[in-house]
């Protein structure tokens, strides 16, 4: 959030929806077809509250709309897959684990990933628990907040801190006060906030998007990634060769060799300095 750093070249470095509730799904295309648009509600958040986490995805990895040159986290569809886990449960099987083995991205087959896998009891429980928080019954996860939680109450406490600074709510604030909001380390309940949306936006905007971000492969496609390729084969010269594109040519002969060779040199170990710091820490003993 440095107002010296770049967000996004950081970020490349390091409607009818209420008749989906408790239906089988098992295709991708059902969940593309309810995607909520702006103004309307998700599948767990209302109108507003998608519409905040939009604007707030899009700080993280800001997008078109933002002037940046490729697609940012609302064109992929960033807070709309936070929204879907977030309504995990209320689908059969529920929209944790996509299935496989493989995609049909890459050869005329079915999309495996596309069909959600059942969870057994003991792997429902827990995802229950990260979602929407323990029950009274359940002492042993007393201190856990539910996702659903910190979305609810993350997104309200932005609009307070917004209406403190002159705007009618965090969606409707200039860019740099945005900025200014989630960026507020003295705000122990925004950094919480941050700190799983954040996390959470960078898995839906480069993650496969059967779990409903990455929407036209934007994620993949502006980090030049080819995504899943099973089960194409990999060509022999794509085996030997560098990838198209690749600024680091293969070495010569003799300059491999003579890399190999100091390489080589160094696997047998040399004595550490006598004067490196960890020789004073317990357990290491002096030659």
């Amino acid at each position: 959030m440095s107002a010296g750093l770049d967000r996004r070249t950081f970020l490349k470095a390091a409607g009818g929806l209420g008749l989906l509730s408790l239906v089988p799904l098992s295709r991708l295309e059902a969940l593309a077809t309810a995607a909520p648009g702006p103004g309307q509600d998700g599948f767990y958040l209302k109108a507003h509250q998608l519409d905040t986490l939009r604007a707030v995805t899009a700080r993280f990895i800001p997008g078109r709309a933002e002037g940046e040159p490729d697609p940012g986290a609302v064109e992929a569809g960033c807070a709309e897959a936070i929204d879907a886990l977030l309504a995990a449960f209320t689908f059969d099987p529920p929209l944790i684990h996509a299935g496989g083995p493989f995609s049909d991205r890459h050869w005329n087959g079915s999309d495996d990933f596309a069909d959600f896998v059942p969870l057994d009891a003991q792997a429902a429980e827990g995802w229950r628990i990260r979602i929407e928080g323990p029950r009274a019954d359940q002492p042993f996860a007393a201190g856990v907040v539910g996702l659903k939680q910190i979305y609810t109450e993350g997104l309200r406490h932005l609009d307070d801190r917004a209406a403190q600074l002159g705007s009618p709510d965090f969606r409707s604030a200039p860019a740099p006060t945005q900025d200014l909001i989630l960026s507020d380390q003295s705000d122990s309940q925004v950094q919480g906030f941050v700190s799983t949306a954040l996390a959470q936006t960078l898995d839906a905007m480069y993650g496969p998007p059967e779990y409903h971000g990455n929407r036209d492969l934007v994620g993949w496609k502006t980090t030049n990634w080819p995504g899943d390729v099973q089960p194409k084969p990999y060509t022999r010269a794509e085996v030997s060769g560098p990838d198209d594109g690749d600024p680091t040519a293969a070495l010569e002969p003799k300059d491999a060799e003579a890399s190999l060779g100091r390489f080589l040199a160094t696997l047998g170990g040399r004595p550490a300095p006598r004067e490196r710091w960890w020789l004073g820490r317990p357990g290491f003993e002096r030659g």
